[in-house]
């Protein structure tokens, strides 16, 4: 299921990629074309910072060895479930900083690639600070909590469905 959910995600990159090839440029025009597509172009590249925030919590779960489960169907937002209840505390650390790799990713891109002329880069620059705003604000406290507690909170942000909190080791 893995590989579906992959070649789900990096064909809606592709496909906002070349949204962006293709329209981009009409964005640094004055009037309704240029808002326009400046919007669409932008809105369309800024929403891959989702992809590619879920998929660096994916690789730093992988890389940890976690215990996680597959959404059960492309039509799922999140493309995989972390059980809170199996892993370790190192593995949650891991899990989410690799998410934050990917977001970190997509800034770096919205800032240190995309031309600064063109509305459809400040759309999408605004849509990848949004990324990292909701990354803040939704899972730096779930980090905190778990270095407080020394508990793993239930992870409902990456998964597709809740998993039961753990105690510590």
């Amino acid at each position: 299921m893995y590989a579906k959910l992959f070649a789900r995600d990096l064909t809606l990159v592709a496909a906002a990629v070349a949204l962006w090839w293709l329209a981009s440029g009409f964005s640094a025009g004055d009037g309704p074309v240029g808002d326009l597509t400046g919007l669409l172009a932008g809105a369309a590249l800024g929403a891959c910072a989702l992809p590619l925030h879920e998929w660096g919590h994916f690789l730093g779960a992988v890389a940890s060895q976690s215990h996680m489960q597959p959404a059960e169907s492309l039509r799922k937002v999140f493309s995989f479930s972390f059980d809170s209840r199996v892993n370790s505390q190192r593995q949650f650390l891991a899990m989410s900083f690799g998410g934050w790799v990917g977001t970190a990713a997509a800034a770096w891109v919205a800032y240190g690639v995309l031309p600064s002329d063109l509305l459809a880069s400040h759309v999408a620059r605004g849509m990848t600070l949004l990324s990292v705003l909701l990354v803040v604000v939704t899972e730096v406290p779930l980090l905190v909590r778990a270095f407080w507690t020394g508990r793993i909170p239930p992870v409902e942000t990456v998964g597709s469905h809740r998993t039961a909190e753990r105690a510590p080791a």
